[in-house]
């Protein structure tokens, strides 16, 4: 690649990043309880969203990039107007929300919370696109409630899936899939389990891991899914239908993110050793770089070296020519792919 671009402007670890589906805007979120927004060519930043009283765990936006949603430790999951960062739209889950994924056709939303405070780890389902008005969009007093932004009286779930035997596994990760058929759903356990929303009940579960997954994205088309693992140093190709574990990408260091190229068979790794790790070595062995695989071959490609802290997050722009990462030092990274990597990446297709 290019340069980086390092966009600043986070004080604390970065937990994600994410590219709009038109590519044009990147997402960032903290445990400094903001989420940011920046311009993909040039890394400048736009915006910032401020309610959350907690670290913002997850953020997700709309096919049209008119709504952003982030899920957070202080409990609640918060829809933004993304032009304007005015707040339109308040969920509270029973603990810390984890995940939070909009569903096809931005109607339903879905948001993950944590064992904590007696409560067990679920994922809750949010209408959020109604074409009719229920008991529930009315306000004590009777009137119409125009919008669900207020933390007092937030909006209430419609179904809720939880794995009763499992109740003390934490989720990572959950996402829409199937049509808004199902959702999948990976764990702390290194599980990666599919749902069917209807039921709430577990349709598949595979052990895609030896032990933690720490994070899960899916493929462009939603055909694969690849699971990030810290203790077993790898990224996992995971089939998204059958959750059957395709391809394994081993690395040398623990693996925090993992993301399928859109364009290219590629995918990239990041990691890192922990940070409480990190002033016990030499920086040139804590191998803080994104790494580049071959999808199909899982032969290694190359790195891109930069963060000097452990990766925690990594998207690729939708033409696969760009890529950013965000780590736990607080930067985000920004890198334009040069031509010589376009065309050799091109060459492979052949």
């Amino acid at each position: 690649p290019t340069r980086p671009i390092i966009m600043k402007g986070h004080t604390r670890p970065i937990t994600q990043v994410l590219y709009n589906h038109d590519g044009d805007l990147i997402f960032s979120c903290s445990k400094d309880k903001v989420v940011t927004c920046w311009r993909s060519d040039s890394g400048e930043r736009l915006g910032t969203y401020e309610q959350h009283r907690g670290a913002v765990n997850a953020i997700d936006v709309d096919r049209l990039t008119t709504t952003v949603a982030s899920a957070a430790s202080d409990s609640y999951v918060k829809l933004w107007e993304a032009q304007t960062g005015q707040k339109k739209g308040v969920f509270k889950v029973e603990s810390s929300a984890r995940a939070v994924n909009f569903a096809l056709g931005d109607k339903l939303l879905l948001a993950a919370q944590d064992k904590q405070m007696g409560k067990q780890p679920a994922v809750f389902i949010y209408t959020i696109g109604k074409d009719e008005v229920t008991d529930g969009d009315y306000n004590e007093d009777g009137s119409l409630r125009s919008s669900f932004d207020d933390e007092a009286n937030p909006m209430k779930y419609t179904a809720k899936l939880v794995h009763e035997e499992k109740s003390k596994i934490n989720i990572v990760s959950a996402k829409w899939c199937d049509m808004n058929k199902t959702i999948v759903t990976a764990h702390e356990d290194g599980m990666v389990r599919k749902w069917d929303v209807e039921t709430q009940k577990i349709l598949k579960e595979v052990r895609a891991c030896e032990t933690h997954i720490n994070s899960m994205s899916f493929s462009r088309d939603q055909t694969m899914l690849i699971a990030a693992s810290q203790a077993d140093q790898c990224g996992k190709l995971i089939d998204a239908k059958t959750l059957k574990v395709l391809k394994t990408y081993k690395s040398n260091r623990p693996i925090n993110a993992a993301a399928i190229s859109p364009t290219y068979n590629q995918v990239l790794i990041g990691g890192g050793i922990q940070a409480r790790d990190v002033a016990l070595v030499d920086s040139r062995m804590s191998h803080f770089e994104v790494d580049f695989w071959h999808i199909c071959y899982q032969f290694y490609m190359g790195s891109a070296r930069g963060h000097f802290g452990p990766v925690n997050s990594i998207d690729i722009h939708p033409n696969g020519k760009s890529f950013v990462s965000g780590g736990e030092e607080g930067e985000i990274r920004l890198h334009h792919m040069d031509s010589v990597y376009v065309k050799s990446s091109n060459q492979m297709e052949l």
